[in-house]
């Protein structure tokens, strides 16, 4: 046998013959450096998912804000008058006589179906008649968010 077929790539026989494979350590650490990284993925997928369900919640709170604003605005007459002012209501109301009570249910309802059904998760109207102005506030807990807060509120002016 001549000695160039006697070389693989720099390798004699000799050297290649002793190796065998690889041990039992080389490979338990290889699972383990596997394992920490897929720990790593899975600590980081419960975070996305919890971040993901808290900025689906400050969407939700400053749309339905925008919404009762709306809802001011195209009855500027009635509210005028201090009509859409609500205290702070965490349960759903059911009754409503006038306009401006539908208009509350409906937003009240909205608000726990969009949010949340806890009894955290409120609406509220404020009314400042000096200077013709509505301050509508949506309050909820989002405290399972990281860096979240118990009592995160939203709140949207309208100036009529």
């Amino acid at each position: 046998m001549s000695r160039v077929n006697q070389t693989c790539r720099g390798l004699t026989l000799a050297t290649l013959k002793q190796q065998q494979g690889m041990t039992l350590l080389e490979i338990l650490v290889a699972v383990l450096i596997l394992s920490v990284g897929l720990l790593g993925v899975a600590g980081l997928q419960t975070s996305n998912m919890r971040n993901s369900q808290s900025a689906h919640q400050r969407t939700m709170a400053v749309m339905l804000a925008s919404g009762m604003a709306e809802r001011i605005r195209a009855n500027r007459t009635l509210a005028l008058t201090g009509a859409f002012k609500l205290s702070k209501t965490c349960s759903p109301i059911t009754s409503a006589g006038s306009i401006q009570q539908l208009e509350h249910k409906n937003w009240i309802a909205e608000i726990q179906t969009s949010i949340n059904t806890a009894s955290t998760t409120c609406g509220e109207v404020a009314y400042d008649a000096g200077t013709r102005t509505y301050t509508i506030t949506v309050h909820w807990d989002d405290s399972r968010a990281l860096g979240g807060d118990a009592n995160m509120k939203v709140w949207n002016l309208v100036t009529l």
